[in-house]
């Protein structure tokens, strides 16, 4: 199909993940993307592939997924965007939505274009319970030392080899990763992670890595050892699926409003990170 037959859009998805099988399609199984490709195949009447900018696994939930489709311009049903944006939701599940719709370039990789990916783990300890959000927190019994988790989540921070910590099917585990920033409000804290992009259950391993730390099991220059051996950090175990959220997709045309915001330059994002001071109060 010629470029010029085609139009293209991006949107913003928003998920729980509780119930998915996982972002990406597969056979006989709920998905992220077959529940939207299933949607817009009914709204535009023809056959329609989306493209979206990372893979989630079971349970893992997104507030800022970015995901790509596009369609024939001749296209019986189609209409503008702000139409299909309403319609798309109305025909959506309620544990899935789109929360923006906006032209894109043909040639736009949502996955491939992308600069840096934002994930936030939240963990409840000290045995506090909250049942609204159960879904997507996980709750602990015991108290974590942040101050120790921030020492041992400053010794990751950089380029290097993350074989410990995750799994790539080609074997290439080395990635960037610019941000580990820890907070507390009360009893909740919060893991956010910023990458140029993450292997397979990195962030769960990572957030279950400091977590050891925060008990007092590992020291925070243990860190430095178990990234240098390579072998699967924990036996493979990884913090469950229902604390993360995938919070961001940064693309080069993003505004930087501070160097403080994920995309800005990550040796800068890495020294603040380490500056932080005392955990926040409630």
């Amino acid at each position: 199909m010629a470029a010029g037959a085609q139009r293209c859009a991006r949107a913003v998805i928003e998920y729980d993940g509780t119930a998915f099988a996982g972002s990406q399609v597969q056979p006989n199984a709920r998905t992220v993307q077959g529940e939207l490709e299933e949607a817009l195949n009914r709204l535009i009447g023809e056959e329609t592939r989306v493209r979206l900018a990372g893979r989630t696994d079971a349970g893992v939930h997104a507030t800022g997924q970015v995901v790509a489709f596009c369609w024939r311009r001749g296209a019986r049903r189609t209409r503008s965007l702000p139409e299909l944006l309403r319609r798309l939701n109305a025909a959506l599940p309620p544990d899935l939505a789109v929360r923006s719709l906006r032209p894109a370039s043909r040639d736009f990789d949502p996955r491939r274009d992308a600069r840096w990916r934002v994930y936030r783990y939240r963990v409840l300890m000290s045995g506090a319970r909250r049942p609204m959000e159960r879904h997507r927190t996980l709750e602990i019994d015991e108290s974590l030392d942040i101050e120790a988790m921030r020492a041992a989540a400053a010794r990751m921070l950089g380029e290097r080899d993350f074989g410990a910590l995750g799994a790539d099917a080609r074997g290439r585990t080395v990635r960037h990763l610019a941000e580990v920033r820890i907070t507390r409000r009360g009893e909740l804290v919060e893991v956010r992670l910023t990458a140029n992009a993450f292997l397979r259950r990195m962030v769960r391993s990572v957030v279950a890595l400091l977590m050891e730390v925060g008990r007092g099991r590992l020291a925070p220059d243990a860190v430095d050892g178990i990234l240098y051996v390579g072998a699967r950090a924990l036996h493979g175990r990884a913090a469950p699926a229902r604390g993360l959220t995938l919070e961001r997709v940064i693309y080069a045309s993003a505004k930087k409003s501070n160097t403080n915001e994920p995309g800005a330059s990550p040796t800068r994002v890495a020294r603040n990170n380490r500056n932080q001071g005392k955990p926040e109060s409630s």
